[in-house]
């Protein structure tokens, strides 16, 4: 009854008129979408889309503790044995979507920094055992939406947060919480906190300094430590191990290297490549830890930087994490809610089943697939849905990755997969990879088109980097064109294709946190003579464009937040503007992919600034048809489909 009140309360509808590796199919559902009504809205239901996203664990003693991301919320905190896997118990984080920070003190209570929530803040939690009961401790910093790491001393629990990079402390005895400030001014996020045994702070930041700032314990920066790498990115991991720190960046060109950095000598030691679990230190034993690299198990001598290759491979999905130690055993978990062990005495590791409460996983993409169903992809875990219009039959697939755009080609469904700008080819039964972008550092393939013989795509780059791509790809030879740069600085948000051009909307915003440009473009591109034919700015002062769309008299248009748009494609020339609501751009950090437009039936159907509008083209008048929706798209059954969170709509096109 809750959900089904908040879809209601929600939604406001206007009057007057969403290698090659196994995704085994679901098609169970308790409660399958219903079936579209004769005409106008409908609400559908919810996808089966579901998963356990568990970015942040801990384990403490023979317990694992991790925080299940919902798209609604709350989040749930889940309690298992560490020892065979087993569910406890699980208890909701009010207010909470997910959480990358989860920490236990030494007296065995949990703490939790959480993301998200009805009010977009970043909240505090603790667990305590002996009660079983969890309380919220408050927003700690009120600019903050995302608490992105903790860690507690006997004192004090310290946090780490974005989007402006700030630490803060929680007193432990009084409840009272402080704001430090930002370590270093600049850098957006506190990506992850290590406390040495003497209450040092150490905190990992970003997006691109790759520095660690040295902290007392009342916050005061008495350091910074550069990075012994020439890169930009993120202090990712960091951790204390004796006399040891412990540093894994993420760099801007998707390498993953750690170094070890004497604190009493004030040096860095070694760097070892390619490390992949998201913890450094929580499998540290004597003067050795164990991480992953290249998708297997070794250990690493502090001392010497030199490693050891062990036979474990098998971790599960998602992003890798080493806990801890029961005995001889290393214990671990896996992003999608996947608990691992390796018993260092036999040298045999396992997966244990997962025993986690799936949760709704909010529709990330939406596109008309090649088959007569409409697909959606999940954000996060990831997960693929057919939807069959009329009958409202569903099939669900899990193991696909998280899908930010997708278009139909020659009879197959093409998914632009976060992250590493990767493209999937998929025919029903699992996807096949035909680009990844990872070493043109790339992540982010927004939008799709189907462009004569190749699929033709836009990205966004790293977290760190400038300048996204126009990339195209031929999936039956193989031959790829990625044109970086294509306009200098933008990333490519939309892109749509006629008569052999293709034609790309641009983002001034790339991985940095910062425009790069004044105004973002338009461009047309012969593939045949692989030219730039024209590029043009047909919006004044718009940082970020968005899906672009042809109409039935052969125009271009497009729709930004706060404009709507029409072109010449021969000139690039701008024939008409309208502004339909106003924008901040000025205080804007980051705008990607915000808008949907597509031209059926007469009319351009759209969404920005999640709401969903009818438009005439002939008077470039919007009618709000939804709100608050999160994706627009045309279903093979000729009507629009839409998205919120979890939550799955339709308007029949009367």
């Amino acid at each position: 009854m809750r959900r089904a009140l908040t879809a209601a309360c929600l939604l406001v509808i206007a009057l007057a008129v969403p290698a090659r590796a196994e995704a085994v199919p679901d098609t169970s559902t308790s409660a399958p979408p219903r079936a579209p009504a004769p005409c106008g809205f409908a609400d559908l239901g919810r996808l089966p889309l579901t998963g356990a996203t568990t970015a942040g664990t801990a384990l403490d003693r023979d317990r694992v503790y991790a925080v299940t991301s919902s798209a609604s919320g709350p989040a749930v905190l889940g309690i298992r044995d560490a020892d065979d896997g087993r569910l406890i118990a699980e208890h909701p984080l009010p207010r909470a979507l997910g959480s990358w920070a989860v920490t236990v003190a030494a007296d065995h209570t949990v703490y939790v920094g959480s993301y998200g929530g009805t009010e977009h803040k970043g909240r505090l939690f603790r667990y305590e055992p002996k009660t079983a009961k969890v309380t919220e401790l408050g927003v700690p910093v009120e600019s903050e939406t995302f608490v992105w790491t903790v860690a507690a001393t006997e004192d004090y629990v310290y946090g780490g947060t974005s989007n402006n990079g700030r630490l803060f402390r929680h007193n432990r005895s009084t409840g009272e919480t402080k704001d430090l400030g930002q370590p270093v001014p600049g850098q957006g996020f506190v990506r992850d906190l290590a406390v040495g045994g003497d209450g040092t702070v150490y905190a990992g930041m970003g997006p691109s300094s790759m520095q660690v700032a040295v902290l007392s314990p009342d916050g005061t920066v008495r350091r910074v430590i550069d990075a012994p790498i020439g890169a930009t990115g993120w202090a990712y991991d960091v951790d204390v191990v004796g006399r040891y720190l412990l540093v894994r960046y993420e760099t801007s060109a998707a390498k993953k290297p750690l170094a070890v950095y004497d604190l009493k000598r004030g040096t860095w030691l070694h760097v070892t490549q390619d490390v992949d679990s998201l913890t450094v230190g929580g499998s540290a034993r004597a003067q050795s830890v164990h991480l992953v690299q290249k998708g297997g198990l070794i250990r690493l001598d502090l001392r010497t930087g030199r490693t050891t290759k062990l036979a474990m491979t098998e971790f599960g999905e998602g992003g890798i994490r080493t806990l801890g130690w029961r005995g001889t055993t290393l214990v671990g978990t896996s992003s999608t809610g996947g608990i691992w062990h390796y018993d260092t005495k036999t040298g045999v590791g396992r997966l244990l089943d997962h025993t986690l409460t799936g949760q709704p996983v909010t529709i990330r993409s939406m596109a008309e697939g090649p088959d007569g169903r409409l697909y959606a992809g999940g954000f996060l875990t990831g997960g693929l849905v057919a939807y069959q219009p009329g009958t409202g039959a569903t099939q669900f697939w899990p193991n696909v990755g998280q899908s930010e755009g997708m278009a139909s080609h020659q009879g197959k469904l093409y998914l632009g997969v976060y992250p590493g700008g990767r493209v999937y080819e998929f025919d029903g039964i699992a996807p096949r990879r035909v680009v990844n972008l990872t070493e043109q550092e790339q992540d982010r393939p927004f939008s799709l088109v189907s462009a004569g013989n190749r699929v033709a795509f836009g990205t966004v780059p790293k977290s760190g980097t400038e300048g996204g791509a126009l990339g195209l790809v031929n999936p039956v030879t193989g031959e790829t064109r990625i044109k970086r740069n294509i306009v200098p600085g933008h990333s490519v948000v939309g892109v749509t294709h006629r008569d052999g051009i293709v034609y790309g909307a641009t983002s001034v915003f790339g991985g940095t946190g910062k425009p790069l440009d004044t105004v973002a473009k338009v461009f047309a591109y012969d593939v045949a003579a692989d030219r730039l034919l024209w590029q043009s700015a047909p919006v004044a002062g718009d940082l970020a464009l968005g899906e672009l769309s042809f109409d039935g008299n052969g125009k271009l248009w497009g729709l930004t937040p706060d404009a709507l748009f029409e072109m010449d494609p021969a000139t690039g020339e701008t024939l008409r503007t309208v502004k339909h609501q106003t924008y901040p751009w000025a205080t804007q950090t980051q705008v990607w992919h915000d808008t949907n437009l597509v031209f059926h039936a007469g009319y351009l159907w759209g969404k920005t600034q999640s709401k969903a509008y009818r438009i005439d083209p002939a008077t470039m008048q919007l009618t709000l048809i939804a709100r608050p929706v999160s994706n627009l798209t045309k279903g093979p059954d000729g009507n629009m489909y839409m998205s919120r969170n979890e939550s799955f709509y339709t308007y029949r096109v009367c």
